[in-house]
């Protein structure tokens, strides 16, 4: 199924993807944070680091949320240097208005891409992301726990 047909029903129902995460997907979870493999992928072992509060600012965390943020893009950083040369880190934040600039959850998240040249993505480019099914999922979160755990 697309991603963005999915990031719209759910925004139909006033959900957020990221608020109802289940624990057995996450590869590691602070007191503040968690990280997950990227449901909508856009790259091979793309990461996300999100905050476990509904927040849209980076602006707005506090001092202990930004030093756990810290300490988990660093960790993952160097867990995805052991397999990769090159590793982006692409920080979303801000409220989705319109999608002109792609964005799609009103959730601040951080993204680690490896290997991949960050560029702005067209709207077809967006629009035909994949969303990775529950069982899929599952199944990419166990062999991302066995590669970079």
């Amino acid at each position: 199924m697309k991603y963005i047909t999915v990031v719209k029903k759910l925004e139909k129902i006033h959900t957020c993807p990221f608020c109802h995460e289940k624990p057995e997907n996450m590869l590691q979870e602070g007191k503040y944070f968690f990280v997950i493999p990227a449901r909508a992928p856009y790259t091979k072992h793309h990461i996300l680091v999100i905050p476990k509060r509904h927040v849209n600012l980076l602006a707005t965390l506090s001092h202990a949320e930004i030093l756990e943020m810290n300490k988990l893009v660093d960790i993952r950083a160097k867990k995805l240097h052991t397999k990769y040369k090159d590793v982006s880190l692409l920080l979303r934040d801000g409220l989705v208005k319109d999608r002109s600039i792609n964005k799609s959850i009103n959730h601040l998240h951080f993204h680690l891409l490896p290997n991949i040249w960050v560029h702005v993505q067209s709207n077809k480019e967006a629009n035909n992301r994949q969303w990775t099914e529950d069982k899929e999922y599952a199944k990419m979160t166990q062999t991302y726990k066995k590669t970079f755990l």
